[in-house]
């Protein structure tokens, strides 16, 4: 019998990679990516088809998809301001670092010692 295990691990990518992550991730996926929400697995997906994340190139199969899963339950859909983003957001949002529903602006690299601004965080289901 086979089983396949997800076991729990950290990877780390660093902020100027996510915008070029997020346009290769809208690429390879074409005109799905206009209604397809953009999660974390689409670019930790992308980082490892493109190398970033070497330790993890085991999990890139024949057809070049990648066997991993991001988010328990599902991976959910990234969301500024409680919006839910797809791809195609979500690489405008970086590239032009506006918030999606004001002009405020949107700082993606802020730390957590900056003033409080939108963020992309993931939208989570109940229980």
């Amino acid at each position: 019998m086979e089983i396949k295990m997800y076991v729990p691990k950290t990877a780390e990518i660093p902020s100027e990679y996510l915008a070029p992550l997020a346009q290769r991730a809208r690429d390879s996926l074409g005109d799905a990516a206009n209604t397809s929400p953009a999660t974390r697995g689409h670019l930790v997906r992308q980082a490892i088809r493109d190398g970033l994340l070497r330790g993890m190139d085991s999990l890139i199969r024949e057809d070049g998809s990648v066997d991993i899963v991001c988010d328990p339950h599902h991976e959910m859909p990234l969301e500024v301001e409680n919006r839910p983003l797809s791809l195609v957001d979500l690489v405008s949002a970086m590239a032009s670092k506006r918030n999606l529903s004001s002009s405020a602006p949107v700082d993606f690299q802020q730390t957590e010692s900056d003033a409080p601004v939108a963020r992309v965080i993931p939208m989570r289901k109940a229980a």
